[in-house]
């Protein structure tokens, strides 16, 4: 019979700290520390996800990985100022049809939680190219979102400093 050496939660932790990148923090943090550290990114974590839900649009922008692609990219484009429609969001997300990209750019429209804006340079004078934007209501709550996560993020860093 062989018998199995029974694994110590410190073995555990030593092993899992030298797999860790913990040079690459913002403060350095002794591998004691890092189940202390874990948890509270994992407190962290179930916050960011539950504050998604106190907006109905961006619960909904998120409420899939899909949805979620396709929303960063209609984000970046519009922070960047470039257009963006459904065939070039398709182009950019090749792992899901043109369909189903269409299907959630047209979901999110009639929602109002995506509008169809004119492009901000006119590349195309085909009418059927509608400029995707995230509304309004869409971008405040993605940033106040955002602020809240970089906000419990300092006092993350500042904890362990």
């Amino acid at each position: 019979m062989t018998v199995v050496p029974r694994v110590r939660e410190r073995d555990r932790v030593v092993e899992i700290a030298k797999n860790v990148d913990l040079h690459k923090l913002p403060f350095f943090i002794d591998e004691n520390n890092l189940n202390d550290l874990g948890a509270d990114i994992a407190k962290d974590l179930i916050e960011t996800l539950n504050d998604v839900n106190k907006s109905i649009s961006l619960k909904w922008c998120f409420s899939t990985v899909k949805k979620a692609k396709v929303f960063t990219i209609i984000y970046q484009a519009n922070e960047a100022g470039h257009t963006i429609y459904k065939e070039e969001i398709s182009k950019k997300l090749p792992e899901y049809s043109y369909k189903t990209i269409a299907s959630i750019v047209d979901e999110g429209v009639e929602k109002k939680y995506y509008v169809s804006l004119d492009p901000y340079e006119k590349v195309a004078s085909d009418k059927k190219i509608k400029n995707i934007r995230p509304s309004l209501e869409v971008m405040t709550s993605f940033y106040n979102w955002n602020i809240e996560r970089i906000v419990r993020l300092d006092k993350l860093v500042e904890k362990y400093k």
